[in-house]
């Protein structure tokens, strides 16, 4: 069976999640929306 980080590892995942979403936070202040808001492991 192949599993996922998401399943493997699922603190590990959240904390990936938060910082991506975080840098892509910050980038949007300069109009750069990539990835989008609702992107994410889940």
């Amino acid at each position: 069976m192949i599993s996922s980080i998401r399943e493997d590892f699922p603190l590990a995942a959240d904390a990936i999640h938060v910082w991506a979403l975080s840098i892509a936070d910050f980038f949007r202040d300069f109009g750069i929306d990539f990835p989008p808001a609702d992107w994410g492991l889940f």
